[in-house]
């Protein structure tokens, strides 16, 4: 469970200072309420709604093999009542949320809050506000802070705030206080009752925030806070005290770039000390970023960084770092349509312990107004988590179709009709695509008196063919394809035991909802339902097995599709499926369990059969030379060629392979000689894709992550129509790996700072004069090397596959 820092909600969101802190915990960021689309005057102050929705889950547990899915239905109640307008106004809401599952019952909860928010002007330069929410909550299966009960932790939160926010010409000033209460409940364990009365605490913080107005427009500011947290009981289960205060400080600049696009960026440095001294302390940098786009034609977007010290459960870690990060982009097409797509990337990194994880997921939501009182919703979401820690690995998709109805009107009178067409970029059409991709596999099962846990994969190409149509309401996408591809990735173990797995053909069919802009090209995010033949032998002693099994498995992805002439197009794709796992008999009657996923890059081009439009209002070609900057969301996999000797004398000959994500910075020049470009660009990440094995009770456990890479690349391009740009990359980076590597008798840690030649290409489009939106697809090889335990060493050769979706911005 993430418990944000109150005050880096109260000064990232500006514009909205008063309502943040109350609808952080429970209201989806970028998913505008019914209050701030709605074209209805405000004259009725009282609100209430209640939305039924049937879902489905593939992973409730959050688990890497042997995974459990079930149908849930939710219901959500909700009232709202605003009294006062303009310099004072009360606002208090509930809202409850109610979950029973088909078969897994023990997941059924039910979840309240109650808030209020005030608001009131003491002078013409002075306001007080204030706030209070109280809620009964649970603990989701994917919190880092999750004890894997019988059923979810139950917790109740209390919070507060009152704040003073001020100005005196062009001088702005705010203090604010903020106090969370948390009191968790036990819960039943195998056989035991988890204690998580050690996990009851007191947050109290206060903070200040002052800024100066330039002539510019511009707001130089600077910010800072302290909080003290303070625990029920003195020591927790393991015998740590786990009491501390922290510090925060940053300076920051924020500005209106144009009438569509605002900025704010800050930086510093931020403390936490223990006070118990086995806990490190804990100092690192500190950075936020809040980005915003309006577009034209109900277009809209934002980009979302945040970093903050979080509390943990795990024995001997202080606490965990937490950065993350989220791009979304919506659209509003008229008052009864509405829909948006998201990416989000977080990364974990634990003080005191060797434990680091990223997770990284996408969602998709669209939102359909039967009439004034009543709509239809449907909603996917995919997360994954990587963990350097074996078995923490996870995937997961979520589908949900709701119902709902408000008693504030959505709008007034007749609005205006949805017209729906088929002209391009919609109708029908057909593509041809070349895939690379990595298959990676958890393999789960006994060895010995004991069990072994590990990834393996490796990466390889193939080719894809592509059909579809869409249809179009402004510039809101809706479309449907399939598809079918041949060849795939396969890798392979060779040891005392010798298995493989090969991707033979897969075929699919997915939905896909996007966004087109001024110039034509299409951004859009996919899901959808594949069936991948996969080939598995297994070799182990006189037990031999070989099986060619189609296997059933949920894909998304997000993509661009840039125009090419008038029914021409190039596209550029990431997808990520998982399958659903099954065991592979070993001999002597026990089996091991095989959970496939792959992440695969596509680009290639088609041809598009709908009528083209005549365009409809002059449109200047964009540029894409001088100098920019900006941030991307990644997804990538490391793979591993890893050898070595084991008991025996046995040679181990693999190749090792998982997913995770990443977080980056980039920014460089380029100039445009005719149609074509030329640029240099300095890029860096931190990120937690890695790999890992774990052997139970007595055997080698052992994992290699990518922690940050920086580095410089040349990039040499082609303009495609009026707004996008394809290009080819090639550079070198520089990349620290993290090795842990322990057998029964001894561990040893590596970290190793290698030298990689890293090659690839992409796709980027134009939002605006001087927004650009990037899909980065790259291959790193590295120089290998050698870990020594001991009197034996093992080796590894590493490369890598990113794909990073990023937002630019030319300076």
């Amino acid at each position: 469970m993430h418990i944000p820092n109150g005050f880096k909600i109260l000064f990232l969101t500006t514009a909205s200072w008063l309502t943040v802190p109350a609808l952080a915990q429970n209201a989806a960021p970028d998913r505008p309420s019914p209050d701030a689309v709605a074209t209805a005057p405000v004259s009725n102050r009282l609100d209430a709604g209640l939305e039924v929705a049937a879902g489905y889950d593939d992973n409730i547990y959050v688990t890497r093999n042997r995974e459990q899915d079930d149908f849930y239905l939710i219901v959500r109640p909700s009232l709202k009542l605003r009294l006062g307008s303009g310099d004072t106004s009360l606002t208090v809401r509930g809202a409850g949320e109610i979950a029973r599952y088909a078969d897994l019952s023990s997941e059924d909860y039910e979840d309240w809050s109650l808030a209020g928010d005030a608001r009131a002007a003491l002078s013409k330069t002075l306001s007080l506000t204030a706030g209070a929410e109280w809620r009964w909550d649970h603990e989701s299966r994917a919190s880092p802070d999750a004890v894997s009960g019988i059923e979810p932790t139950r917790y109740q939160r209390g919070f507060g705030y009152l704040g003073l926010i001020g100005s005196s010409g062009n001088f702005t000033g705010r203090l604010a206080g903020t106090v969370t209460g948390l009191d968790f409940d036990d819960v039943p364990g195998a056989g035991v009752t988890i204690n998580n009365d050690d996990r009851d605490r007191l947050q109290r913080e206060i903070g200040a925030r002052g800024g100066v107005q330039l002539a510019s427009g511009t707001e130089l500011f600077l910010q800072g806070a302290s909080d003290w947290r303070d625990y029920d009981l003195q020591t927790d289960d393991a015998g740590y005290r786990r009491n501390s205060e922290g510090l925060t400080i940053a300076a920051g600049v924020r500005r209106k770039l144009s009438d569509a696009w605002s900025a704010e960026l800050f930086a510093g440095w931020m403390r936490r000390d223990y006070r118990d001294p086995r806990l490190p302390d804990i100092d690192s940098w500190d950075i936020g970023a809040v980005i915003d786009w309006s577009g034209d034609k109900g277009l809209g977007g934002s980009f979302r960084l945040d970093r903050s010290i979080e509390e943990t459960t795990l024995p001997g870690a202080s606490g965990y770092i937490t950065t993350s990060g989220r791009l979304t982009l919506r659209a509003d097409v008229g008052p009864r349509l509405t829909a948006g797509i998201g990416l989000s990337g977080a990364n974990y990194d634990y003080v005191g312990a060797d434990r680091s994880e990223f997770v990284i997921g996408g969602d998709l939501w669209v939102r359909q107004w039967l009439s004034r009182h009543i709509y239809l919703g449907v909603d996917y979401s995919h997360a994954e988590r990587s963990s350097n820690a074996a078995g923490f690995d996870y995937d997961q998709n979520r589908f949900r179709i709701s119902l709902g109805v408000e008693l504030r009107p959505r709008y007034t009178g007749d609005p205006p009709r949805v017209d729906w067409g088929d002209a391009t970029p919609g109708g029908a059409y057909v593509g041809l695509l070349a895939s690379h991709g990595t298959l990676i596999t958890g393999v789960d099962g006994p060895r010995g008196p004991g069990s072994n846990t590990a990834d393996f994969g490796d990466m390889g190409g193939g080719v894809v063919a592509v059909a579809g149509y869409g249809i179009l309401a402004g510039r809101l996408y809706l479309g449907i394809e399939a598809e079918a591809a041949l060849a795939g990735p396969d890798w392979r173990h060779s040891a005392d035991r010798v298995f493989s797995m090969s991707k033979d053909n897969a075929v699919g069919l997915s939905a896909r909802a996007g966004w087109v802009t001024p110039h034509s090209d299409l951004i859009y995010t996919r899901f959808g339902v594949t069936s991948t033949r996969f080939g598995t032998d297994y070799t182990h002693g006189a037990s031999a097995y070989s099986q060619a099994e189609r296997q059933t498995g949920f894909s998304a992805g997000f993509g661009v599709e840039a125009r090419a002439g008038r029914r021409g197009f190039v596209r550029a794709e990431y997808l990520v499926t998982s399958q659903e796992d099954f065991d592979v008999p070993t001999g002597g009657g026990n089996f091991d369990n095989f959970s496939p996923n792959e992440t695969q890059f596509r680009v290639g081009g088609g041809i598009r059969f709908g009528q083209v439009a005549a365009a409809t209002e002059e449109l200047q070609p964009l540029r894409f030379d001088g100098p920019y900057v900006g941030f991307q969301i990644g997804h990538g996999s490391l793979v591993t060629a890893n050898q070595g000797v084991r008991s025996g004398g046995t040679e181990l000959d693999v190749t090792r392979a998982s997913r995770g994500g990443l977080l980056g910075l980039y920014g460089g020049y380029g100039t445009m000689i005719g149609r074509g470009y030329l640029g240099l660009e300095a890029e860096a990440d931190i990120s937690a894709i890695n790999w890992n094995i774990e052997r139970e009770a007595n055997g080698r456990t052992y994992s290699a992550e990518h922690d940050y890479s920086f580095g410089g690349t040349a990039r040499a391009g082609l303009l495609i129509g009026d707004a996008a740009l394809i290009y080819g990359r090639v550079g070198v980076v520089r990349t620290r790996f993290d090795i842990d590597y322990a057998t029964s008798g001894l561990a040893v840690r590596s970290l190793e700072t290698r030298t990689g030649v890293r090659y690839g290409g992409g796709i980027e489009v134009g939002l605006g004069p001087r927004a650009r939106l990037r899909l980065d697809y790259t291959i790193t090889d590295y120089a290998s090397y050698d870990v020594e335990y001991g009197r034996n060493t093992d080796h590894f050769d590493h490369s890598e596959t990113l794909f990073r979706a990023g937002l630019s911005w030319r300076l």
